[in-house]
């Protein structure tokens, strides 16, 4: 539900905003993506269960490194695709919603791959 809303800010707002001051598609997707990428990150770091927000580096790189590679990436291909298909609002959340269930299912594989 949480994409839902977030594409009315990101892609409903972000992207016609940066694509009127003549930004290309890489370079919104890019800015974009990186405003989201960090916006997770925090998510996370205050969802840590500690009450400093302090995580573990087992946790922590993984998670910056995904944050700030593979979120920018897919939300170029977000961007280009909400672009091609007519400002399609319903593509870009049906997009976040099936990148964030991917997550879901591969997250536990990455559990089990983190040295106890």
């Amino acid at each position: 539900m949480a994409g839902i809303f977030e594409e009315l800010g990101w892609t409903g707002f972000a992207v016609p905003t940066l694509r009127r001051l003549r930004y290309g598609v890489l370079s919104t997707g890019i800015n974009v993506g990186l405003l989201w990428g960090a916006w997770h990150l925090l998510v996370t770091i205050w969802g840590s269960g500690t009450t400093s927000g302090a995580l573990s580096l087992t946790i922590f790189v993984p998670g910056m490194l995904f944050y700030a590679g593979s979120l920018p990436a897919y939300r170029v291909l977000m961007v280009w695709v909400y672009e091609h298909t007519g400002e399609s609002m319903l593509l870009a959340m049906l997009m976040h919603a099936s990148f964030s269930a991917s997550r879901l299912i591969i997250y536990p594989l990455a559990l089990a791959l983190v040295p106890a």
